[in-house]
């Protein structure tokens, strides 16, 4: 499945929300430059509209990384959160003058990212999910997929059973690892297919018996914020048969660190990972 696409305990690079530092998070463009840059796999972001169709967006509301703000029809629903509009309303917004207005990584300011580039980014749209999936099978390019926390109450899973019937549709599922920080999310994969890769997502703290948990999902890799992943966790999960993936790891000396253990970064700058030497 996803893993096999990689040399057994090669540490992975995976471009966060594509190629984010270079190209507008969460576009075709930042999952293209990730691909292009290097990276052997990138992650993002999918979660549902009104209307129930699969997009990839990481924001809870469309303020950050949209055009929202100006947008004439939308000016008394700039807080409101993106299963609240619909898949016709989405793309009217574009996901790319944010980046070039605020140039959140420096990389416009500092020539990485040129001004014929400016241009693409202008175009860039809110994707679909079957359009990543087409491209990740096409060119043999690995996606980490985060199913976003919807808010619903317990038991409301019903973007899981749309995101595996897509995965089933397109003939996708052993390129993509699912991860959520809903774990419940997860058990529902699970239950749909044996087979699909399944990541368990956390931030502050690890699950109490963290192997036994991580077994409960059939889970094949632990993803932790990068301020509660040491060296000593990321050995004692390989030596018991998981991959680590830590996120968001932006030093460049501690990615090396881990790269060198066998593990995997989730990061910004795919691109300075990948011209470095290992």
């Amino acid at each position: 499945m996803f893993f096999d696409h990689f040399p057994k305990k090669m540490g992975l690079i995976i471009a966060h929300r594509g190629a984010r530092s270079i190209a507008p998070e969460n576009t075709l463009l930042a999952m293209k430059m990730a691909k292009e840059c290097g990276a052997h796999s990138w992650e993002t972001d999918v979660q549902m509209s009104k209307d129930g169709e699969l997009v990839i967006f990481h924001d809870t509301t469309l303020a950050r990384t949209t055009n929202i703000s100006t947008h004439k029809a939308f000016q008394n629903r700039i807080t409101h959160h993106v299963d609240q509009f619909t898949l016709q309303e989405l793309d009217e917004l574009d996901t790319g003058s944010w980046f070039l207005t605020t140039d959140p990584f420096g990389t416009i300011a500092n020539g990485e990212v040129g001004g014929e580039e400016s241009k693409v980014i202008q175009k860039q749209r809110i994707p679909l999910l079957p359009e990543i999936l087409n491209f990740t099978k096409t060119h043999s390019f690995p996606v980490n997929l985060e199913i976003k926390d919807l808010n619903t109450p317990p038991g409301d899973i019903l973007v899981v059973d749309k995101v595996m019937d897509m995965l089933y549709e397109t003939g996708t599922m052993e390129y993509v690892l699912l991860s959520s920080f809903r774990h419940e999310y997860l058990h529902r994969a699970r239950v749909l297919s044996k087979g699909i890769s399944l990541a368990v997502l956390t931030e502050e703290q690890h699950p109490p018996d963290l192997i036994e948990y991580l077994k409960s999902f059939s889970a094949i890799a632990y993803h932790p914020n990068i301020d509660i992943c040491d060296n000593e966790l990321i050995v004692q999960l390989q030596h018991s048969g998981f991959r680590v993936n830590s996120w968001t790891v932006n030093s460049m000396e501690r990615a090396q660190e881990i790269l060198h253990l066998g593990a995997g970064v989730i990061t910004d700058w795919p691109q300075r990972l990948t011209l470095s030497p290992s």
